[in-house]
């Protein structure tokens, strides 16, 4: 009986229920002798196939010895003289494998939806606090300087300006034009704090979805010639077409991206190095601000990076990690620990700090945006890298 065959075996074994404890060591042995990937898939898919249904009561030890041993398959090795890579399954978003947790090539294995009893270090990091995942909410910022908090304000306008409704509904801001206002141009700015997340439309149609420490700065109204935003963090737009009036989001006063209608994305925090502009579909024109003659035209599936006077083009871009954000998910392919850390502290509103000689270590994989903070915490206790959750939302990272 070929190898991936008896693995299904033992998979419907286990769905029955009638899996013997032998059973369940030959199951781990033979995805632990997989030299490849295979075996993690198949059990992967099983996973996903079997939502909802119940685990058998196995005894808990053996079930975190199996989950060890099956996950830890999946472990990338490093090439010689190269940083060490972890692979990472977080498979949060299928029905009961959302007690299974699988970061940085070594298990961290939950049966939380099944055993209420939480593993040691998931203990540790809940005698202080723990902390939820981001959720929707933002300040609006009125042309006149005032300030709205939007997290606690409900459904209706909200404001009227230069003839615009502003209209707060289902956890988003609409901006609706009446009749033309008279005098200057009003602008307003709305600003994503860390641990939130908000989506505007915008007074042509046009929607924007913010991520987490996020400024955008637009007119009430589109009057002029064309449309000009002004971004800085990250946003995801789905711009309205309009070839007379021209959409621009200018990037911290480095980059302009014009467009007529189409869907990108944006990434532009300032505590990162480079500015990413990837497409979705239609076309975008981007130009260095301050560059004469510095302008790429990207087609869908493109990205531009955007780093002092230069830009470089990617053709097959990485789309779904571009916007995995804005689909709930945090994508970690090919991210260093430094600038996962950086995504961590802004969707879970940290101050993250550095403690002795932290390794510095790639990751891949997936987890989602919806997890509280202990969940991720206890999962990478068990790899190179250690916290200390302190008191006013500080973490501190140690080797």
């Amino acid at each position: 009986m070929e190898q991936n065959t008896r693995l299904q075996y033992l998979l419907d074994r286990l769905t029955a229920h009638m899996a013997t404890p032998e059973e369940l060591d030959e199951l781990t042995s033979l995805v632990d002798m997989d030299p490849g990937t295979a075996s993690i898939d198949q059990v992967e898919a099983w996973l996903q196939e079997h939502d909802g249904q119940p685990l058998p009561a196995y005894d808990r030890q053996r079930w975190m010895e199996a989950a060890d041993k099956i996950l830890t398959a999946d472990k990338l090795l490093p090439e010689t003289d190269s940083k060490p890579v972890y692979r990472m399954h977080f498979l949060q978003r299928w029905g009961w494998a959302a007690a299974v947790v699988l970061l940085c090539g070594t298990a961290a294995y939950f049966l939380s939806h099944y055993h209420r009893e939480k593993p040691a270090a998931l203990a540790a990091v809940k005698k202080i606090q723990d902390i939820d995942p981001g959720k929707n909410g933002a300040i609006l910022t009125l042309a006149n300087g005032s300030h709205m908090v939007l997290d606690s304000l409900g459904n209706g306008v909200i404001s009227t300006q230069n003839g615009t409704s502003v209209v707060l509904k289902n956890n988003g801001l609409q901006y609706t034009p009446g009749k033309p206002g008279t005098g200057d141009a009003e602008y307003n700015t709305i600003t994503t704090p860390k641990g939130r997340q908000f989506r505007v439309v915008l007074p042509d149609g046009t929607k924007v979805w913010l991520n987490a420490g996020s400024a955008l700065r637009f007119p009430v109204a589109f009057n002029g010639k064309e449309r000009v935003t002004d971004l800085t963090g990250e946003a995801y737009f789905e711009v309205t077409k309009n070839a007379t009036l021209p959409f621009k989001v200018r990037v911290q006063q480095q980059v302009e991206i014009e467009v007529l209608g189409t869907s990108f994305n944006v990434n532009a925090y300032t505590n990162e190095q480079n500015t990413y502009t990837t497409l979705i579909e239609g076309a975008v024109r981007v130009s260095l601000a301050h560059e004469a003659g510095h302008t790429v035209v990207l087609k869908p599936g493109e990205q531009v990076q955007s780093g002092g006077a230069q830009m470089a083009v990617t053709r097959n871009a990485d789309v779904e990690k571009a916007v995995a954000w804005k689909n709930g998910l945090f994508n970690f392919e090919g991210v260093g620990l430094r600038e996962m850390m950086r995504q961590l502290e802004r969707w879970y509103n940290l101050e993250v700090v550095y403690e002795g000689n932290v390794p510095d270590v790639k990751f891949f994989g997936e987890m989602s945006r919806s997890l509280p903070l202990s969940d991720v915490l206890a999962g990478l206790e068990r790899s190179d890298v250690h916290f200390r959750l302190e008191e006013g939302r500080r973490l501190t990272v140690m080797p």
